[in-house]
């Protein structure tokens, strides 16, 4: 019985209408009863860049450069600190509201396999009950789901066969977070196809560029803002709290950026050249020791990049290679203080899944069914953080809700969210409980066991032949030669 014949059942019909709205309230009342926990990076980072917004009158302070984030996320905040409601209560609401965007395109997509079904809601509920997405936003307070529901929006429009949408979505998701070029190879493949207009791509930078508009003209530097993603790449997507100088005396040094007056980015006072808070050379806060739990802001003496390592609620690092930060990743089964050329390694090997993957559709006969799109995508979203140095553990956040779609599109492979979930939690849990729960290499290990199903999914769907040929061979194998057989036949005869 297929998954729309029983959800179509008079009896499941009935509990649904019941269930459903009660299981979406449960959802709501969850992330709620996470809002108390206040992790490092909420308090060292988010929570200083609203102050810093609401101290600097409000969207007059996306003039100046405090945060490592792109400034599309800053404008949310900037209009949290107009309204009447309690930091850590807006901020986390503001993550959680896109968990529901999240939750409305998986309906979306699922939707066009099992039309008039609860198939769908039942997947965005699923979504919204997945430990890792409701953890990120309610209780980490990151904001992972912004640019993933944006990837879907993006693959919606795909899977509609309405490529302009398609890439404005993308423009979307690329100008919140640089994770999204995860998503980004999907483009190449529907060129390839000649699913898409070359023109259309022109409206991802478009969108991209719009997005910094607000901000150049509060009066940032264009070519400060353009150069957010390369910083974030040379530091490792770490540091960033209300600064991007810090006045250092040792080995690191801090960055060539000045913040704003008037004590060139000091919100708690003091002159120290653009930081919120004095930091000497070595990443250590006012002389004392730097445990890490601000991360690895610039200035030597810890975790690449940084003063102190990163991981860890209180900034304990439990990954094995300094390329990886808590990611299941590759890397989590090499040794510490790898050479620097390890780095161009599992860059060559993002490259060659991506090129390899593309090839494979390119070459294949079959069509570009809905179904093709979607293996394509996850599987760009489990190899290209899998292979990429520095990858931090939420930047399998795409993967983890492509998974549920996944196994709601192919039911037989419904252990695929619960493997993808567990490596996931398993990655998360250094940090949000600090402490090493499972070593992190079965992590990797639950993630390239998922690459390897689903690649192998892939190939046979896009090349049928092969397990046609397979059947073909172990049928010849199993059936008498024409020789053993007219010798049987001649002895029955006997």
């Amino acid at each position: 019985m297929s998954l729309k014949t029983t959800l179509s059942s008079p009896v499941v019909q009935i509990l649904a209408r019941i269930l459903l709205p009660i299981l979406f309230i449960l959802a709501l009342v969850l992330r709620v009863s996470l809002y108390h926990i206040q992790t490092s990076d909420y308090n060292f980072f988010v929570s200083q860049w609203y102050d810093y917004i609401q101290t600097h009158n409000g969207f007059a302070a996306l003039r100046y450069e405090f945060a490592n984030y792109n400034v599309p996320y800053l404008y949310l905040i900037a209009i949290l600190t107009y309204l009447p409601i309690p930091k850590l209560i807006a901020l986390k609401s503001l993550s959680v509201a896109f968990d529901l965007v999240l939750g409305l395109f998986t309906y979306l997509i699922i939707g066009l396999k099992y039309p008039r079904s609860y198939a769908a809601i039942i997947g965005a509920l699923v979504v919204l009950f997945a430990p890792t997405i409701f953890i990120n936003s309610a209780a980490w307070g990151q904001c992972d789901a912004i640019y993933t529901a944006f990837c879907l929006g993006s693959l919606y429009f795909l899977l509609k066969d309405r490529p302009a949408w398609a890439c404005v979505f993308f423009g979307l998701a690329l100008a919140f977070k640089l994770q999204a070029i995860f998503f980004a190879p999907i483009f190449l493949i529907v060129l390839l196809r000649k699913k898409m207009a070359l023109q259309h791509l022109v409206l991802i930078p478009a969108i991209f560029l719009l997005l910094l508009l607000p901000s150049f003209i509060a009066g940032r530097d264009i070519g400060s803002l353009l150069s957010i993603y390369s910083d974030q790449i040379t530091t490792g997507g770490v540091g960033g709290g209300v600064t991007t100088t810090f006045n250092g005396g040792g080995s690191g040094g801090g960055g060539d950026r000045q913040g704003p007056p008037p004590n060139n980015g000091g919100v708690f006072g003091g002159q120290n050249n653009g930081g919120q808070r004095p930091f000497n050379g070595n990443g250590n806060q006012g002389g004392g020791p730097n445990n890490g739990g601000q991360r690895a802001f610039n200035g030597g003496g810890g975790r690449p990049n940084g003063g102190g390592p990163r991981g860890g609620m209180n900034g304990d690092n439990f990954s094995f290679s300094t390329l990886t930060y808590n990611a299941a990743s590759f890397y989590q089964w090499l040794p510490n203080n790898l050479p620097g050329f390890w780095k161009w390694v599992g860059i060559a090997l993002a490259g060659l899944s991506v090129g390899g993957v593309s090839l494979l559709v390119w070459k294949s006969q079959q069509p570009l069914t809905k179904a093709i799109l979607l293996k394509v995508v996850f599987t760009f979203a489990l190899l290209i953080p899998f292979f990429l140095p520095e990858m931090h553990e939420r930047y399998f956040y795409l993967a983890d809700v492509l998974s549920i779609i996944y196994a709601f599109y192919f039911p037989r492979y419904f252990y695929v969210p619960v493997i993808m979930q567990a490596s996931s939690l398993i990655a998360y849990a250094p940090y949000m409980l600090n402490q090493h729960v499972i070593s992190l290499s079965y992590a990797s290990c639950g993630v390239l066991l998922l690459s390897i199903i689903v690649i192998a999914d892939l190939v046979v769907t896009l090349y049928p032949n092969i397990r046609r040929k397979t059947a073909e061979r172990e049928l010849v194998a199993e059936t008498p030669t024409a020789e053993f057989s007219d010798a049987v036949l001649n002895h029955v005869k006997q």
